[in-house]
């Protein structure tokens, strides 16, 4: 996998700073830059590997490009896709990073607004909002204390109004550029889909083999248009998370993604004007029952004494929204009880460990959202609030696999770009 393209925050430690330079954010982007948009963000084309690569692959020359996101596929995790992992290799093995915090909320955010959540605002999976005075859960766009889905929205709330920049699809209106968002229809339309700005050009697919035939039609509708199509599919995270990113149900998932995939490909058409854009929003750790840090309803009350509210979570980072005075107690607390397993950080220091780079102005939003203290685990440690009295289930599960911290499972995705007809040849479908 060539040269490492982030940086550790200090030597032995394990834990990575994001790759502004070369990031999940600036696909979308460099998509429209292709099809002849003015993004207004950074792009890829300003990396020259990462050009070179695009080059190679024929990318420039083309009038649709389609970004294929599927949700938590690691470098690590690519080659139990063998076809597309051997393409990858052939490609020259292009990297991207995620972001921080490497969850879904932040990351597709980032991904569509061509920003890292600093800038954007959603800087968390369960984060504090002061405008609303309370965690909200934002995949669901609900608070944590009435988490059903989209009760903030079914409300009266304008969820937009959480975005502390736009979306990046102002850029294509009046250009001539279509553009269409292909999502699972448990998602489409509800939750963090509100807040991307692409509501009224997103169709809906049942299952993967519905999304690559709706993404056939689509290319057939708008034959001759330039056309950005954006695909989303997240069945590999939901795998990962139960089964662990490297597990047998994971081998068998990145199979069937793969033949879908190669039989749409091998049927599509137009070859020559159309480039493909393969990645993800972040990996996934496996997550060790000796490192998972249980934490009893007992031992929460004492922290909460602390807080202003009660702790957001991100997967593998928590967040702490403290009372005046009482940091140390905080402090205490977690070195107390999580030890090794993670590393507790103010927010100035996330800031300068991660390179983040909030607005001036609105450095005091961010910190409002992301928490006075951040506490980011370490590879395979989880931090987990039990419950007293919680249902027996009929088949207890256990979660093997999650994600939010910033280990290199979790923070390097691979990029697989390439016009169709190479691509093709490159999977062993001529032409």
């Amino acid at each position: 996998m060539g040269d490492l393209i982030v940086e550790e925050l200090k030597k032995g430690c394990g834990l990575y700073r994001p790759n502004y330079k070369q990031n999940i954010f600036s696909v979308i982007p460099t998509a429209m830059s292709l099809l002849g948009v003015e993004p207004g963000r950074p792009t890829l084309l300003s990396n020259r590997m990462v050009k070179r690569c695009l080059e190679e692959a024929y990318c420039f020359d083309v009038d649709k490009v389609v970004c294929i996101v599927a949700d938590s596929v690691d470098v690590r995790q690519l080659p139990l896709f063998e076809k597309l992992y051997e393409a990858w290799c052939l490609l020259g093995e292009p990297v991207l990073s995620s972001v921080f915090p490497t969850v879904t909320s932040s990351a597709i955010v980032s991904i569509h607004s061509g920003l890292p959540p600093e800038r954007h605002g959603i800087v968390g999976h369960k984060v504090w909002f002061q405008q609303l005075g309370t965690v909200v859960d934002t995949l669901k766009m609900a608070s944590i204390r009435a988490p059903s889905m989209d009760r903030l929205v079914k409300s009266g709330v304008d969820v937009r109004v959480l975005l502390l920049e736009n979306c990046l699809y102002r850029m294509i209106e009046g250009t001539g550029v279509a553009h269409v968002e292909i999502m699972p229809s448990s998602i489409a339309r509800t939750g963090l889909s509100h807040i991307l700005g692409a509501e009224d050009v997103t169709v809906e697919f049942e299952n993967l083999v519905d999304a690559f035939s709706t993404l056939r039609s689509v290319l057939d509708k708008y034959v001759g248009r330039k056309t950005l199509i954006n695909v989303y599919f997240d069945l590999t995270d939901a795998i990962s998370h139960k089964y662990g990113p490297l597990s047998e149900e994971y081998r068998l998932t990145a199979h069937h993604v793969e033949e879908v995939f190669l039989h749409f490909l091998k049927h599509s058409g137009n070859d020559d004007k159309v480039a493909f854009m393969f990645f993800s929003d972040h990996g996934q750790e496996e997550v060790s029952e000796e490192k998972t840090v249980k934490v009893s309803e007992d031992e929460a009350e004492v922290v909460l004494q602390y807080l202003r509210s009660p702790p957001g979570r991100s997967g593998r980072v928590i967040h702490f929204y403290v009372k005046d005075g009482k940091e140390d107690d905080v402090r205490r607390w977690v070195e107390e009880k999580v030890g090794e397993n993670g590393l507790l950080m103010s927010f100035d220091d996330v800031c300068k460990f991660f390179s983040l780079k909030p607005k001036g102005k609105l450095r005091g939003e961010v910190r409002s959202r992301m928490g006075d203290f951040v506490l980011v685990m370490n590879a395979g440690a989880e931090l987990k609030f039990q419950r007293k009295e919680e249902k027996e289930k009929l088949i207890e599960e256990k979660w093997r696999g999650s994600h939010g911290s910033m280990i290199l499972n979790e923070l390097l995705v691979p990029l697989v770009a390439a016009r169709a007809d190479i691509l093709k040849g490159l999977l062993g479908l001529g032409k």
